[in-house]
């Protein structure tokens, strides 16, 4: 969502010379008795700060301007001290100080200031709210701010406005009024030129449609917006939407669409040296292979994906190449290959302190143990990965448990022995993270 910042602009020199002239400038001032030109000077030189991020300096030149517009009596800047030092603390998470202070200043703005002063201060008011999740009120005071946009003709802040109404939408799962924001911004920009603008709106409208399986439309508005950043020469905007493109083809089933675009987009990565894209890239072609089960296919590129990460030291890109490469393994029935991917990937997770990714690993473990004959071994270490994954409140737990379930019933365990173990289990979990039981279920005999 938009924000209240300030761009930084000069060479260091330029800015350590002004920063000079800007402390000199409230003492030359007092010298010439000029008050209200020394409030100036302490309100500019806390600009100065707020554009360096150095914010509590900023805050201390602030309320020295304010109090000195306090003194000679003058109002409008008082308020406009008052909308910086609220500005600062909306970007220090001030949020309940930040309201009160935005709400004052929004009451002296509609009796002194100009309709754009008036539209900030509903914009930093809206911004609080969104922070707080307070998304009704925050969404009420975007309205207003666009409809002061729309009422002076100021077109660029009335795109940043819908943009920020439908991130809105987004959070509180409105993506239809979300869709409509954002065709509204699209037209905008269409009518003002901004053909940056429209592409990246284009691919906003993408991300709903995909959400809503509307699969044609977002492929068209992904086209659009591909022929513009090929035009430009954007190449890493031209890799994102062919990859998200593949994957909309892989969904559909249309193989060779998805190659093609899933190539196109590694050739681009490995051209521009970018070693992560590179990677997915590889993941991308090797999830091809294993839909159409040419598993050969797919080790071999999850493999070229893994010396990536290992390169650019991405472990957790690591876990998840070796949890794919163990999921061609148990698809072709090598159980026992698969189990040794399963406990390097879970090998990673752990030492990451991934607790979702460790609980998959440790249930798919289990699920593992059973196919081989440890049945009751098995169910210890999926039980263990279903409570990990319970406590942490994953939805996955939702839809491994009726698997879980049906093994338990085989062994004819009842609730209250399910539950017994499990307390069992988690303090053996604490003491070795389930190494124990991952030796009593792939050791030797």
């Amino acid at each position: 969502m938009k924000k209240i910042v300030h761009s930084d602009t000069g060479d260091r020199h330029d800015l350590r010379e002004r920063r000079k002239k800007k402390q000199r400038s409230p003492k030359m001032q007092r010298r010439s008795k000029d008050r209200e030109g020394e409030a100036k000077d302490w309100f500019r030189l806390g600009t100065f700060h707020v554009k360096r991020e150095q914010y509590e300096e900023a805050r201390k030149n602030y309320q020295k301007s304010l109090k000195i517009f306090r003194h000679i009596g003058d109002e409008m800047g008082q308020i406009n001290a008052k909308a910086a030092i609220a500005s600062i603390d909306l970007k220090q998470g001030n949020y309940d100080r930040a309201r009160e202070t935005f709400r004052e200043v929004l009451e002296g703005y509609e009796k002194m200031g100009s309709p754009e002063d008036v539209a900030g201060i509903l914009c930093g008011l809206a911004l609080v709210d969104a922070y707080q999740e307070k998304y009704d009120s925050a969404r009420d005071n975007f309205q207003r701010e666009l409809e002061i946009h729309q009422k002076i003709g100021d077109k660029a802040s009335e795109i940043s406005t819908l943009y920020n109404l439908a991130s809105i939408d987004i959070h509180i799962g409105d993506q239809d009024t979300a869709y409509e924001n954002y065709l509204r911004a699209l037209k905008l920009m269409q009518e003002v030129g901004d053909r940056f603008g429209e592409a990246e709106t284009l691919q906003k409208l993408a991300e709903i449609d995909i959400e809503q399986r509307r699969y044609e439309s977002a492929l068209k508005m992904l086209q659009k917006a591909l022929d513009f950043w090929r035009e430009v020469g954007d190449e890493v905007e031209e890799a994102n939407i062919l990859d998200t493109m593949g994957f909309i083809w892989l969904n559909q089933e249309e193989w060779p669409s998805a190659r093609e675009a899933f190539q196109r987009s590694l050739e681009i990565w490995q051209s521009i040296d970018d070693n992560y894209g590179e990677a997915a890239a590889w993941h991308n072609l090797a999830l091809i292979d294993f839909s159409q089960e040419e598993f050969e296919a797919a080790l071999e590129k999850h493999q070229k994906a893994l010396d990536m990460e290992r390169l650019i030291g991405d472990e957790k890109g690591m876990a998840t190449t070796w949890h794919n490469m163990a999921t061609i393994d148990l698809d072709r029935g090598d159980y026992r290959a698969g189990a040794e991917k399963l406990l390097k990937s879970l090998a990673i997770n752990q030492r990451l302190g991934e607790m979702a990714s460790e609980a998959m690993n440790l249930t798919q473990l289990g699920l593992v143990a059973a196919k081989i004959g440890r049945v009751e071994e098995g169910l210890r270490l999926a039980a263990l990965g279903v409570s990990i994954l319970e406590s942490i409140r994953n939805p996955t737990a939702s839809q491994i448990r009726p698997v879980f379930d049906a093994l338990t019933k085989e062994l004819g365990c009842t609730k209250e022995q399910l539950n017994s173990m499990i307390k069992e289990l988690q303090e053996a979990y604490q003491q070795d993270g389930g190494r124990s039981l991952i030796d009593a279920a792939f050791g030797e005999d």
